[in-house]
Formats: C-alpha cells, sequence, structure tokens
C-alpha cells in the first residue's frame, strides 16, 4: 500500500522532507551547518574589522584554538562512547605541572618531561575510566569528584608562590617556534599523500565489501579538497611568520587520532559502544576495556593540551585548571558534532567547533566587544547545537 505526504502528517511522523534532512544531519552532512555558520563569523567579524583576515590575526587565531582542540579531541573520545569527563582541564594542569617540575628543579630534557606529562595525564585517565567501568559510576559524578580532588593535588603540586615559571626552557620552545617556508610546503605534500593513502585504504575496503566505491568521491575531490586547503593554511601562515610548531603538533596529532577513529577496530569499537551498548557487548566488544581505554586517551590527550598551554603562557598555575576551558572544549566538540548520547563525531569536527568558538573570542577582542556579548553569543551557539544534536540523535533513535 502506498503512503502518501498526507499519511504521514496524520499518522504523526515528520515529512519526508524534514526526514531526509535529519537523515542528512545524522550522516556525513552533520558539519555542514556548522561551517556555514562558521563563514557567517568570519564575514561578519572582516566587514567589521578588516585587521580579521590578516595573516598576522589568523596565524594568532590558529594558536589560540589549539589548546581548546586537544582539549576538545579528548573530550570526544569519551563522548563518542556517551560518557563525559569534567576532569579533563585539571588533568590537564596537573600533567603540565608535573612536567614544569621535571624540567625546572630536574633540568630533564623535552622529551623526558612530555612523556611525564603525558604518563601522569594517562593515568588519571584510566583511573577514573576502572572507576566508572568497575562501579558501574555515573561519569558525570566520578570525574567530577576527581576534577574536585585533583584541584587540590595541584595546590599542593605548585610551589608556594603558587606560579612555575617555564621562561627560558625548553618547553616554552614549542610556541616560539616556526617553520621555515619549505617545510611549510613539504607538510603540505605530505599531509596530500597521506589523506590519500587513507582515503584510497578506505576506497579498497568499500571494494571489498562489494560497497560503490566511485574513485572520485572517494579519493581525488577530498584529497584535493584537503590539499587546497592546507596550501591556503600554510601560505596565509608564510605570509606572516611561518607556520607555528604548534599548529604542525596539532595537524600531526589529528592526523593519528582520525586513523585511529575511521581506519582501526578501536574506532569501530568506539562508535558501536555509543551508539547501543547492550548490542556491542552482544557482539563480542569488550565495553569494559574500551571504555577504560577512552578515558586514559583522554587522560592523554589532556596532558598533551597542558603542556601546549604550559609553553604558550610559559607558565603553570592554579589558573591553568580553570573551568572556562573545559566549557569551551565541551562547547567546540558538540557544535563540531560530536553527540552527547554517543556514537557520533569526528576529529575534523572538533577542530571546526573550536575554530567557531575561537573565532568569537578573536572576532569581539577585534571590535572591542565587552565580555559580557561575548558570552552571550557563546552560550546561544551552543544551546542551539545542542538541541540540534538532540533532535538529530531523536532521529537516529526513534526509542529515546
Amino acid at each position: 500500500m502506498t503512503i502518501t505526504t498526507t499519511d504521514t502528517v496524520r499518522s504523526g511522523r515528520l515529512p519526508l522532507s524534514k526526514n531526509r534532512l535529519l537523515d542528512a544531519l545524522a550522516g556525513r552532512w552533520r558539519v555542514v551547518p556548522v561551517i556555514l555558520v562558521l563563514l557567517l563569523i568570519w564575514t561578519f567579524f572582516s566587514f567589521m574589522n578588516p585587521n580579521f583576515f590578516s595573516p598576522r590575526n589568523l596565524t594568532n587565531l590558529s594558536i589560540q584554538i589549539v589548546v581548546t582542540t586537544v582539549i576538545a579531541l579528548g573530550l570526544l573520545f569519551v563522548l563518542l562512547i556517551a560518557e563525559l569527563d569534567l576532569a579533563i582541564v585539571v588533568t590537564s594542569a596537573i600533567s603540565a605541572t608535573i612536567a614544569a617540575k621535571l624540567a625546572t628543579e630536574w633540568n630533564a630534557p623535552l622529551l623526558f618531561a612530555f612523556a611525564g606529562a603525558l604518563v601522569t595525564g594517562l593515568i588519571i585517565g584510566v583511573a577514573q575510566g576502572s572507576i566508572v567501568n568497575f562501579f558501574k559510576a555515573p561519569a558525570f559524578i566520578v570525574t567530577l569528584g576527581f576534577s574536585i580532588a585533583l584541584q587540590g593535588v595541584l595546590l599542593v603540586t605548585l610551589p608556594s608562590s603558587g606560579t612555575i615559571s617555564l621562561v627560558a626552557t625548553d618547553i616554552a620552545l614549542i610556541s616560539t617556534t616556526y617553520l621555515t617556508a619549505t617545510q611549510g610546503w613539504a607538510g603540505v605534500a605530505i599531509a596530500a599523500g597521506v589523506y590519500g593513502a587513507i582515503r584510497y585504504r578506505t576506497m579498497r575496503n568499500r571494494q571489498k565489501h562489494g560497497l560503490s566505491a566511485n574513485p572520485l568521491t572517494i579519493v581525488l575531490l577530498p584529497v584535493l579538497a584537503v590539499a587546497l586547503a592546507a596550501a591556503a593554511v600554510v601560505g596565509m601562515m608564510n605570509a606572516y611568520r611561518g607556520v607555528p610548531l604548534v599548529i604542525a603538533l596539532l595537524f600531526m596529532l589529528m592526523c593519528v587520532l582520525a586513523f585511529v577513529t575511521t581506519q582501526t577496530r578501536f574506532g569501530l569499537y568506539l562508535l558501536a559502544i555509543g551508539a547501543n551498548q547492550e548490542a556491542a557487548r552482544r557482539a563480542g566488544i569488550p565495553v569494559g576495556e574500551i571504555r577504560v581505554a577512552a578515558f586514559g586517551l583522554a587522560g592523554t590527550l589532556a596532558a598533551f593540551g597542558g603542556m601546549m598551554a604550559s609553553s604558550r603562557l610559559m607558565a603553570v598555575s592554579a589558573a591553568s585548571a580553570e573551568t572556562t576551558l573545559l566549557l569551551d572544549a565541551v562547547a567546540a566538540a558538540v557544535i563540531g558534532g560530536a553527540s552527547l548520547f554517543g556514537g557520533r563525531g569526528s576529529v575534523w569536527s572538533a577542530l571546526i567547533g573550536a575554530l567557531v568558538m575561537g573565532s568569537i573570542t578573536n572576532g569581539m577582542l577585534l571590535i572591542n566587544a565587552d565580555t559580557y556579548v561575548r558570552l552571550i553569543v557563546q552560550g546561544v551557539i551552543l544551546v542551539v547545537a545542542v538541541a540540534l544534536d538532540a533532535t538529530v540523535a531523536r532521529r537516529a533513535k526513534p526509542g529515546r
């Protein structure tokens, strides 16, 4: 029997056009509205202040969003399994403090201090994930408790002055080093090659399973788009001082995480657990181990972000654990497309979400807007993003 649009409306279901729109937003087109919002933000601020699109300001904007992006990436892994880590910023601060003490009190080399920070973040993340998994406790409460306790640990770890200066240390060099123009263009070629290899592998996997695999749409066009975007970014930064080392590190990190989330069994398990935990368990997926691993990875990325933040500020202090960073990171992840209900999100969308938040802050400063205006705008955008996420989640899971 044929069901007309009128019958669909009378039955209480959504019209066909709206169904198609929600289906698209639940899939690969989820990031399109975010990109449109980002373009509108850029257009508005460039009209208000022509310096917004200057190479210097865009380079500074890129540096400003590095920490938020890395923390958002850490949150992404726990959001994929429908959990939340409220201690991630404090974990970041403590990890950076451990690295700072190793560098200043023990004269440890940069790599050793960096490793100390990453191990600290990993231990905290695994501890949280183990408690959540073993006691079946709500991650929201467990990580909130860790956040409070770790703030106390942070105060004990810091010296009586409350600040550890990193001026003249190797850690400070991370944020003050720029690549040469040649190194920047070499990075574009490497990025295009690596991304092309990933897309080619995706095409081969689709062919192996009998799915449609058009080389033009799966490999050539995406690689061309990435190459052009990377070339535009490098060209813009070379017009100022070159590509900052922190941007190069962020890009390499994102490439690794993109591979992990899209090309490995671990990434598939994360999405499966977030989509339906019980079904994942029945399919033989080790849900508990994957949950602990997700929290451990979030803690490690928090430590990475803490190192980037301490290098930029050339110091660590109690202010390194400010809640504003947590709110910005959550907003960046959700605005970029990560679902609070689990099972959806990507590495690159977290970057776009961070760009949205960072562009608002940067633009507001350029036009000398009051702080309350920036907070209102950011809050409204976050609420809209969450509302859209809830709508898409109900579409993907009608039983919710």
